[in-house]
């Protein structure tokens, strides 16, 4: 059986209940990874070595010829900077407003992905 990654956001939307900052940065990460995922996958985007898979979904995505996709791309590369910010960058605060903003894109990007 395979692995909906879509199911990463249903985490975040279960990690909300939580109330401290780990829990703020887990629910980031997780958005970010449901969309990333769904598009990786349905794109069958594949890298070798020392190629970043995140930057050949985005490639794929910004050179499209559909705007839609194109669009999701770039909000797409947005939210991965806001789940490097929640992974790596320990000194600034997440703020919990900022958990529902990225659940809340990582659908909208997975909806203009999907449309036709």
């Amino acid at each position: 059986m395979s692995f909906d990654p879509q199911r990463f956001i249903d985490i975040s939307k279960e990690l909300q209940s939580g109330q401290t900052e780990a829990h703020y940065r887990s629910i980031i990460n997780r958005a970010y990874y449901g969309a990333f995922g769904h598009i990786r996958n349905n794109l069958g985007v594949l890298v070798s070595d020392g190629q970043s898979a995140h930057q050949e979904v985005y490639n794929s995505l910004i050179r499209s010829t559909d705007r839609a996709k194109q669009k999701a791309g770039k909000r797409l590369e947005t939210l991965f900077k806001r789940r490097k910010d929640a992974d790596y960058k320990h000194r600034i605060e997440i703020k919990a407003h900022n958990c529902q903003f990225c659940i809340n894109e990582a659908e909208e990007i997975i909806k203009l992905f999907n449309s036709e």
